[in-house]
């Protein structure tokens, strides 16, 4: 899935399905702020080179690892 400047619909469809499954197994809902920081997130991982499902799923663990603990409270 490698970048060339803009996404085609191959790469939305799949960045799409990485952030709807990440966020359905960290409990996250559709209006959040988290999904938002996340796909914010995505994007940049996505635009820095970072193409691989399982590379771009590792980074949002790590990024989202600070407010994880902040979803059970809100």
């Amino acid at each position: 899935m490698p970048f060339r400047g803009i996404a085609d619909a191959e790469q939305l469809a799949t960045l799409t399905r990485i952030l709807d499954d990440y966020c359905e197994q960290a409990g996250i809902e559709g209006s959040h702020p988290a999904r938002e920081h996340l796909a914010r997130r995505l994007i940049a991982l996505f635009s820095g080179g970072i193409d691989s499902p399982d590379d771009i799923k590792m980074a949002l663990d790590s990024i989202s690892k600070g407010f994880q603990t902040d979803l059970r409270a809100m």
